[in-house]
């Protein structure tokens, strides 16, 4: 979490505001990237609604959305818009969006690892 918090940060001097899309159930996490980004959004904390479609409806104000390989990535990823995501040790060939706005990051095969710590934030903030 401390890199997505690090990019938040940077995306934050970029005139930019962080969005996170983290259950609302998932309070200790929450609060942890509160404490560390706290101009952040968490649209899901103050809406009663819960839902794919709530996300991906969210996610179509987002001027670029970055992921790791995951479901909120899927619902992301409907909605159109540029994305970064990042993937270790699932596979980017089979799992990635298949649109013309998604860039990939897979560490196996820039760094030969299926650590996807071992992505720089820098590299992904060259991305956005």
């Amino acid at each position: 979490i401390y890199k997505f918090t690090a990019l938040a940060n940077k995306i934050l001097s970029k005139n930019k505001i962080p969005v996170f899309f983290i259950k609302k159930d998932k309070i200790d996490l929450i609060e942890k990237i509160k404490n560390q980004v706290p101009s952040a959004i968490f649209p899901e904390v103050n809406s009663k609604l819960s839902c794919p479609a709530l996300v991906t409806a969210l996610s179509a104000r987002l001027d670029t959305a970055v992921s790791i390989d995951n479901g909120i990535m899927h619902m992301m990823a409907l909605a159109n818009i540029p994305m970064i995501v990042l993937f270790g040790p699932t596979s980017s060939d089979k799992f990635a969006p298949k649109n013309k706005y998604t860039k990939i990051l897979d560490s196996k095969k820039i760094y030969k690892t299926k650590d996807i710590n071992s992505i720089e934030v820098d590299k992904v903030l060259s991305l956005i």
